[in-house]
C-alpha cells in the first residue's frame, strides 16, 4: 500500500515539475535549469499553490438523489412502450420521410 503512495507522490512531483518548467519559462527565451524548476516547485508547494494531499483537491459533486422506481417497474414501462409502438425496434420502424437528407452540391 505504501508503495502505491510513493509512486503516486513521484508521479505528482514529476507532473508538477514539468508543468512549472513550461509555465515559468523566462520571456527572454533562456532555458531554466533543473535546480531553478525544483526551487520554483518547492516555493509553490510551500505557498499552498499545489495540492499536496487528498484534502486539497476539489470535492466531487454529490450523487443525484436515489431513484424510487424499481428495476421491475422500469422494465414493465419499457415493455409497455415497446408494445404500444412508441419505441422503434428495427430500422423498418423508423419513419424515413421524417429524416433529413444532406445533399452535397
Amino acid at each position: 500500500m505504501q508503495a502505491k503512495s510513493v509512486i503516486a507522490a513521484l508521479f505528482v512531483l514529476a507532473t508538477a515539475t514539468s508543468a512549472f518548467a513550461q509555465s515559468a519559462a523566462p520571456a527572454n527565451g533562456t532555458q531554466l535549469t533543473r535546480a531553478d524548476v525544483t526551487a520554483e516547485y518547492i516555493r509553490a508547494r510551500n505557498a499552498g499553490e499545489i495540492a499536496t494531499s487528498e484534502a486539497d483537491y476539489p470535492k466531487t459533486p454529490a450523487p443525484a438523489a436515489a431513484s424510487t422506481v424499481t428495476r421491475e417497474q422500469v422494465m414493465a414501462e419499457f415493455y409497455a412502450a415497446r408494445k404500444a409502438g412508441q419505441i422503434p425496434q428495427t430500422e423498418a420502424d423508423f419513419d424515413i420521410a421524417q429524416t433529413r437528407h444532406h445533399v452535397v452540391k
